[in-house]
This record gives C-alpha cells, structure tokens and sequence, in this order.
C-alpha cells in the first residue's frame, strides 16, 4: 500500500497493515490491539489518533494534532544508513516507546514517556530545548554508547532516579538514588568542556574532569538524604587510586567545584560509576580526585529546619576519624556541645545543647573545636546556626 489518506473516522484492526505514507486530515483513528501498523516513510496527524496496537515509524512523524497513547506501543525504526528521524511529538505523551533502526531520533518538542522507554540502537537528540520525560513509574530498558538520549532528561517522582544521557557517542548516564519525595521534577542537562575550558577546584581536590559537567534542575520537590552517581568514560588521566575518586559540586559551571565524598566506586577510570556520600545541594556536578592525605571539609552553614540544606554541621570526611571529638561554644566561650565519635549521619549537631537535656539553641554565631584524635592540632572556626 503506497500512501493512506483519512478524513474520516476510521478502525484498523487487521493484524498487520503497511503503508508507505499516512496522512490523517481532522479524522479520529483508532489502532485496535493485536494491530501493528507499519508505516516506511512519512505520518502526518492533524485529527486524534488514538494507539492500542504497536505503529512501527520508518520516516518523520509529524503530530500536529491529538495522539492518545491508549496501551499502545510506537517503534522509530528508520533503516540503517538513512537520514535522521524527524520526531515532532507535540508536546505529548507516548505509552510504550522503542528506538531501533540506528542513527539520529530528533525530537523538536518536549517528549513524555508514561511507560517504557526501550532503548535498542539509535540516539534521542534534543532539539528546540526539548527534554525527554519520565513520569513516575516509567521504566527505561537498555541503554549503551549505541542507544541513549543526547539532550536534558527529566525524571519525576520518587525511588532510584535514572538518566539514561549521552554525548551522542558515548553513554554517560546519571542516577539520584533513594528519593523520597513523590513531588520531585529533576532534570539532568550533559555538558561536554570545550577546548579553552577548564574546572577549576577547591583546595581539597587535586584534579577534576577535563571532559564534562553535569547541569541539574530541580523545578518541585526535595532530594534530601538522596545521592548522586556520575560515569567515568576515558578518564584515565586522572590521578590517584580509586578510593580518591570523588562527586564534585558547584554554584558555577566552571568552579570552584567542592567535594561531596565518595560511598561507592565500581569500575575502572575509563568506565566506571561514583556515588556521593552526601546528597546534592547546588547546580553542576563533576567527578574530582580527592588529596590523599584527608582533610575534613567544614560546612560552617546550620539551619535545621528538615528542609535537607544544612540541618545540621556538616563535617566531610570526619568518618575517617572515628577517635574524633567535636565541641561548640557559644560567644561567650560556654560550652554548648560536646559530642565524640562525630559521623556527620545519625551523630551530628542540629542546634541543641546536648550537656543541658537537648536544650534547642538560639540563632547566632557560634565556635567549633574538631580534635581529630590522630594527633593533629584541632580545628578551630566559627558556625552560624539559624533556626
């Protein structure tokens, strides 16, 4: 069959129907289930289509009218060799959505998945600002250097948040694990370093990326107590042993990029994952090397008030001195805490004089003395707490 016309409403529910071409003109299609509908070139909708079978794209799809996903499932499968896939979606959601075929999948318009992404061979490049997106629950099947999205992806909801991004060539995908909140919209955007680019860290890390970024974008929700697993691809020149390997975070793209710790390290430097020890706070994220002789980075910011920023004094590193002992002060030189084996997760301070039965502080300036126990001066400074 060369091409199929509908201005009409219409019902296909033979088992297998090709067409060249489809053009629906102002017309209600129904695709029933156990139908697949194999179009090789091009599909126009301008009326409502709506998909309980399984549309096989080989060519662009234009959708500028109503497509409803029903239980369906849709394939872009342009033949290999070809020209990039146009995918302009409206707007609109897919069911179930498989890339095959190879080659280019551009989406001009922000493109939603309720059920399944499956990612085959073929690479979602996003154009217009577009996004990909995850409702809550949608799962994602595959991924590799061959099948991934090359543009910003969104995910919504709570659990282990994937984000299955690449360049283009290489996989290079992101996760926030352990999401609590059902409201959470993040959205993760790939940044690759061009030639005169460079990141710059702070004083406890001696190396960072020289490839990418990563840009992230919280529009509803809270990821406090969640982590953050960033990709290695041919890193191999970065320094050090593989325990150093660390999450970097910063207000800027380019830096000065600070340590979020390391929970978690598999894999090689030219292909493996890192997972921050603790939770992300600011916008770009890169992976850093850690100086080998470990310092304990002070948070001096304290504001508990369970909005998962800075609920309570923040000390990275300090389980690598379990003998440590931390004490507070008021400005009048009282002491207010005392606390040993600090671990900065379920022994912390959170405002509350802990010698006068958890009495809860007042806002204002106050003193730290951090005795690592190894035999090293202490570490002196000041913290404001505000309630």
């Amino acid at each position: 069959m060369k091409g199929i016309l509908f201005t009409s409403m219409v019902l296909l529910s033979a088992l297998t129907v090709h067409a060249q071409s489809f053009y629906n003109i102002n017309s209600n299609v129904f695709i029933s289930a156990g139908t697949t509908f194999t179009v090789g070139d091009s599909l126009v909708n301008k009326g409502t289509l709506t998909n309980n079978g399984n549309m096989v794209m080989g060519g662009v799809w234009i959708n500028t009218g109503t497509y409803n996903p029903g239980n369906g499932e849709i394939t872009f499968n342009n033949p290999p060799g070809g020209k990039s896939q146009i995918i302009n979606h409206n707007n609109q959601s897919f069911n179930k959505l498989t890339i095959n075929g190879g080659g280019e999948k551009l989406i001009l318009a922000d493109m939603t998945v309720v059920g399944e992404l499956n990612l085959v061979n073929g690479v979602i490049a996003n154009q217009n600002n577009s996004k990909v997106i995850f409702q809550s629950g949608a799962k994602i099947v595959g991924g590799s250097d061959q099948s991934h999205v090359n543009g910003p992806v969104e995910q919504q909801g709570s659990g282990d948040l994937y984000f299955p991004m690449g360049n283009g060539v290489v996989y290079l995908p992101v996760q926030i694990s352990g999401v609590t909140d059902t409201n959470v919209k993040a959205t993760i955007t790939l940044h690759e370093l061009s030639e005169n680019e460079t990141l710059v860290s702070g004083d406890d890390i001696i190396a960072l990326s020289s490839h990418r970024y990563w840009e992230f974008g919280l529009t509803d929700g809270l990821v406090n107590g969640s982590t953050l697993t960033l990709p290695l691809r041919n890193e191999e020149a970065l320094p050090g042993d593989d325990f150093q390997l660390i999450v970097a975070e910063s207000t800027l793209p380019l830096g000065e990029y600070q340590s979020l710790g390391q929970s978690s390290f598999t894999g090689t430097k030219s292909d493996g994952l890192v997972t921050s020890e603790v939770p992300p706070t600011t916008t770009f994220f890169t992976i850093g090397v850690l100086n080998d002789e470990v310092s304990v980075t002070v948070y001096n910011g304290v504001s508990p008030n369970d909005d998962g920023l800075n609920d309570y004094f923040k000390l990275l590193n300090i389980k690598k001195f379990p003998n440590n002992t931390v004490t507070i002060f008021n400005r009048w030189g009282d002491k207010v805490f005392e606390l040993s084996g600090y671990d900065d997760d379920t022994r912390v301070f959170k405002g509350e004089n802990n010698l006068k039965g958890s009495q809860k502080l007042p806002s204002g300036t106050y003193f730290y003395s951090i005795k690592l126990g190894d035999g090293t001066p202490a570490l002196t400074g000041y913290l404001e707490l505000k309630n």
